[in-house]
């Protein structure tokens, strides 16, 4: 147990992820855009760090994290907590992570040092899950 991850190691689902876009930037305050967030957001990444996205579009089966400030250098899940370990640096990337570990509908992203402060949080709901009820007509 330590600061970052609190509880027996035992209880984190390590999700491994994927780094689809890297760019170095100047310093920003860290941030973490998920989703939808990040389509709503590409023309003012675009102008405030001079980025161009590659092609992005929406899967069932991961979820999209556009990161910035920070390097993301392992991901684990508990419960409502997706904790990412991170190192502060200048960069912007944009991640992935598999959708099918998820058992909550509410989760909150931290990206926390490897001593544990914080560097960014945000909340996000994920969309409904299909119901077998509903298919069985």
């Amino acid at each position: 147990m330590s600061a970052l991850y609190p509880y027996p190691a035992v209880q984190y689902i390590p999700l491994a992820f994927q780094v689809h876009f890297r760019h170095a930037s100047s310093p920003s305050r860290p941030f973490i855009l998920i989703g939808r967030e990040i389509f709503a957001q590409q023309e003012a990444l675009a102008k405030n760090f001079g980025i161009e996205l590659p092609a992005l579009k929406e899967t069932t089966e991961q979820l999209q994290l556009m990161v910035g400030g920070f390097e993301p250098l392992e991901v684990k899940y508990r419960g409502f907590y997706v904790t990412i370990k991170a190192a502060p640096r200048p960069l912007i990337s944009l991640i992935s992570l598999p959708k099918c570990y998820f058992y909550k509908d509410t989760l909150l992203f931290q990206a926390k040092t490897a001593d544990g402060n914080l560097l960014a949080a945000k909340a996000y709901k994920l969309p409904a899950l299909r119901r077998r009820a509903s298919r069985l007509t």
